[in-house]
Parts: C-alpha cells; sequence; structure tokens
C-alpha cells in the first residue's frame, strides 16, 4: 500500500498545474492543425471551381473570335482572288463585328504584312505593313495565335486572336482584337476577396491580364507556375506571385485547344485568419479549463504550503540545536587537531635542535605543509577527508622547495580522487616533503642540474602508493636513525604503511598505504 506523504502530493500538484497549462497548449495546436487544414482544403476547393469559372469565361470569350474567323473564311470559299479587297467582303467584316461593342474589329493581313480588309475601313490603306509579333507566328505556321498589343494609331489595350486565313489565290491570316478590360473586368469580378487574384498566362509564359490594371510581364522559366503548367494541363500549387510579391496557393487549368492557362489564387494568410476565427471557440474553451484547473491546484498547493512552513518553522528551533552541538564537536574535532600537529612542530623542532642546529628554512616548509592540510579541512564540504593530489600539489611547491640559482625540476603526477583521512594526510605530506628536500639538497652533489619525479597513484584493493625519485648521485644501502629518513620512516609508521628503496640510478622511495 502506498502512502502519500506531503511530498508527493505536492508533486502531484505541481504536475496538474503543468498539464493544466501544457495539455490546452497542445490541444490548442493539435485543434489549430486541424481547423488549418480544413480551412485549407477549403481554399483549394474555392481555387479550383473559380479557375473553372475563368477557363470557361475565356474559352468562350475567344472561341466567339474563333468563330468569327471561320464564319469569315467561309464567306470568301468559292469567290474570286479579288473578293477579299471587295466592300461585299468589308460590309460581312462590319456586320459580324457590330454583334460586339467590346471589340476593336477585324483586319484580313497577308503574310507580307499588309493589310487586305477590314471591319472599320474601306478602302484599307494598302500601303500599310504590320510587322508584329503575331504576323511572324502565323507565317511560321502557328493555327492560332493570341496575344496582348496597344493598337494603332489609338493605343486601345487589346487582346488579339490571330488564325491562319488561306484561299486558292490567297495565303495569310486573319486578326481580331477585344479590349482588354473586357477580360479584366471579368477577373475582377470573381477576384471579389482581398489579395486574391486571377490571371490568363500564355503557353511561353507570358501573363496577359490580370484582375488588376497592369501591364504585361513575361514569367521566367523556373517559377512555379511555369514549371507546373509544363507538367499537367491543370493542378494546384503555393507560391510566392512574381507580380505582387503575396504567397497564394493557385489553382491553374489550361484552355482546350487554345494557347492560354487559367489561374486563381487565394492568399495564405487568408487561410491562417479564417483558421483562427474557426478554432477560436475551442482555443478559448481550452485556455477556460486549463485557467481553473490553474488556479485550483494554485490554491490547494498554496494551503498546503502554508501547512509545511508552520511544520518547518517548529522543526527549525531543533535544527538549530543539533547544529550548535554539531559546531561544538567540530571545533573540539578541530582544536584536539591542531593541538597534535603543533605537537608534531614542537618534535620537529626538538629533533633539529637534538642535531646541533635549527633549520629555519626547513621548519617553516613543514609547518607550511601542516597548515595546508587545516586549510584544506576547512575547505572541505564534510571537514574528514582530504583530496591528497590537492594536498601535495598545494604544500610541495617546486617555487619554494628548489632554489632559484639550481637547474633542478621537480616532476609530479598528482591525480585528483584520491581521499584520505585527515589523521594520514598530515604524515603522507610530511615524508612526501622531507623525501623531496633530501633530494634537493643531497641526490645531485656536484652537478647543478636534476630531475626528481613525485608520483602519486592507485594500486588497487584500496591502496595507493607514492613514489619520489631522483636521477642523481644516489645514496649508500645503510643509513643512520639520524639521517633524514628516519623521520620517513617514522611518518609511515604512523599511517601503518610500508618504504622501500631503491639506490641502483640514483635513488627511488616507494611508500605503499592503504585509503
Amino acid at each position: 500500500m502506498t502512502i502519500w506523504g506531503p511530498d508527493m502530493v505536492l508533486r502531484w500538484f505541481r504536475t496538474i498545474q503543468l498539464g493544466s497549462v501544457v495539455l490546452p497548449a497542445v490541444g490548442c495546436l493539435i485543434w489549430g492543425g486541424i481547423a488549418f487544414q480544413e480551412q485549407k482544403a477549403i481554399a483549394i476547393d474555392h481555387a479550383v471551381d473559380t479557375v473553372a469559372l475563368v477557363r470557361q469565361y475565356s474559352q468562350r470569350l475567344i472561341g466567339t473570335e474563333i468563330v468569327k474567323h471561320g464564319a469569315a473564311r467561309s464567306r470568301v470559299s468559292g469567290e474570286p482572288a479579288d473578293f477579299i479587297r471587295s466592300q461585299a467582303f468589308h460590309s460581312f467584316l462590319a456586320g459580324i463585328d457590330a454583334r460586339q461593342q467590346d471589340n476593336f474589329g477585324l483586319v484580313v493581313i497577308s503574310d507580307e504584312g499588309q493589310v487586305v480588309a477590314s471591319s472599320r475601313m474601306f478602302p484599307v490603306d494598302s500601303g500599310v505593313v504590320v510587322t508584329l509579333d503575331y504576323v511572324q507566328a502565323i507565317r511560321n505556321g502557328s493555327r492560332l495565335f493570341i496575344d496582348r498589343i496597344r493598337l494603332e494609331p489609338g493605343g486601345e489595350d487589346a487582346m488579339i486572336v490571330a488564325s491562319p486565313f488561306i484561299t486558292n489565290d490567297f495565303r495569310g491570316m486573319i486578326v481580331s482584337s477585344v479590349a482588354t478590360e473586357t477580360s479584366r473586368s471579368f477577373l475582377r469580378s470573381v477576384a471579389a476577396h482581398v489579395d486574391e487574384a486571377a490571371s490568363l498566362i500564355r503557353d511561353d509564359g507570358k501573363l496577359m491580364v490580370r484582375q488588376v490594371p497592369g501591364e504585361p510581364i513575361l514569367l521566367p522559366p523556373d517559377t512555379p507556375a511555369r514549371q507546373n503548367m509544363a507538367v499537367a494541363p491543370e493542378g494546384v500549387y503555393e507560391a510566392l506571385a512574381v507580380s505582387d510579391g503575396i504567397r497564394r496557393i493557385y489553382a491553374y487549368s489550361r484552355l482546350e485547344h487554345m494557347p492560354l492557362t487559367a489561374n486563381f489564387g487565394v492568399p495564405t494568410r487568408s487561410i491562417f485568419t479564417a483558421t483562427v476565427w474557426s478554432a477560436m471557440p475551442v482555443w478559448l474553451l481550452m485556455v477556460a479549463m486549463g485557467a481553473f484547473t490553474l488556479a485550483a491546484t494554485s490554491l490547494a498547493r498554496r494551503s498546503m504550503l502554508a501547512q509545511r512552513a508552520t511544520d518547518r518553522q517548529a522543526l527549525k528551533l531543533t535544527e538549530a540545536e543539533n547544529l550548535a552541538q554539531q559546531r561544538a564537536e567540530l571545533v573540539r574535532e578541530m582544536n584536539h587537531r591542531v593541538k597534535n600537529n603543533l605537537a608534531l612542530v614542537t618534535s620537529l623542532i626538538n629533533i633539529q635542535a637534538r642535531r646541533g642546529s635549527i633549520d629555519a628554512q626547513d621548519l617553516q616548509l613543514r609547518v607550511r605543509a601542516l597548515a595546508e592540510v587545516h586549510d584544506l579541512l576547512y575547505r572541505s564540504n564534510h571537514g574528514e577527508t582530504i583530496d591528497l593530489g590537492d594536498l601535495l600539489r598545494r604544500a610541495l611547491d617546486p617555487a619554494t622547495l628548489v632554489p632559484e640559482d639550481r637547474a633542478i625540476t621537480l616532476q609530479t603526477v598528482l591525480p585528483d580522487g584520491i581521499v584520505v583521512s585527515a589523521d594520514r594526510a598530515s604524515p603522507l605530506t610530511l615524508a612526501a616533503l622531507e623525501l623531496v628536500t633530501n633530494a634537493v639538497k643531497h641526490a645531485f652533489a656536484g652537478r647543478e642540474t636534476g630531475i626528481i619525479r613525485l608520483v602519486l597513484e592507485e594500486t588497487g584493493d584500496g591502496a595507493a602508493r607514492l613514489t619520489v625519485e631522483d636521477d642523481g648521485i644516489g645514496m649508500e644501502a645503510e643509513t643512520t636513525r639520524r639521517s633524514g629518513t628516519g623521520l620517513v620512516d617514522a611518518f609511515v609508521r604512523q599511517i601503518d604503511g610500508e618504504m622501500t628503496r631503491e639506490t641502483s640510478d640514483g635513488t627511488r622511495y616507494e611508500i605503499r598505504f592503504s585509503l
């Protein structure tokens, strides 16, 4: 059976509070994504339906002109060659031209570009030679050519439709023109919402007409419109418009048997706006539920925290008493260690006094080593153990141990993490200090250079090894108790360690001790 303590209850309160924020946020994101996909599908359907209207209207508009061309060809069929230039043919062209008020007439042009008949003029000026693109296109074999030009001499903005006009004795073309505003007005009526776009694009990428006034532009081959038109006769794509820089979802559909494609685009930002409005009720509901849950759990948690604060206040007095007792014990322990180390300093002074002289520098180094032990103890969180590598690096400073006038190098390998008790740290540090000091003084007699290596390493099974070696002149295998190593032996015995010495090449001391 699980017992629910105060901490567990508070954790559950925090979890519920976090959930009251995260879950509505995630829910809003998921619902927003669903709403966005729905609004995007609606926009695509709208674009597809509208582009079908644009295609049908444009098909009918251009188809009317093609029908006129067919009627003119039928009228000259079987007539003599000079009938094309007759007033009777002019009257026929004027009759079919008068049926529409938004066009600018029909003309028949020879392959050489000479106007031979017109619905608006009789007789025609035979000296006029037309050199526009549609003349070259029909001459090169095009069956239908559609363009947008400025008519001369009036400068009317017109969409022209040109097709071959061939009889037994005549080879040329018939050209009719419709006011560009006629197509633009229809495009403007279907693109009724803000930033919607409707247009007609020729197969070579020429943007013939849009719902807003503007000159035709040529779309580069790498634009999404050109690329999609080259793949399929109809489809849907998303792109940034070259004409106005607005991102839209476009639907396109090619006119049957005509070099034109109808386009209709819905701005993507309108999809985001519609998404926000459609998802807003659900979002508000989720936020309200999350806010209610957050407020309720916050009140409950605040009440529980207040109760815990009262309980903790009651415990502080007991903790303060326990802390005071612990500090008193720690002070007593530190005083005891200081007393022991002062006794050790006194012993070192007595030993040097018995030898007949007191070496102030040696004594200063040993006292400094003991001071480092106490400094690390005070810095330690637990106050009972010391990192031996750190202690040796601080106590055995080469700048202090090696005279400036001697080229002796002290190399150390003192890794962190080898921890010993405070009672063992002092003897080990003093032993290392004694061995290094002796090496500096005696190992390099008759020479100014030398290397002393100090290495600390773990040997496994809860033990470690401290090695001091030099490449000096070595020393005799037997020494008296009055030598410097006598103190080292005493320090090693104090920690229940073992020390060995080798004197083959220089001198090597190895102290093994348990951790």
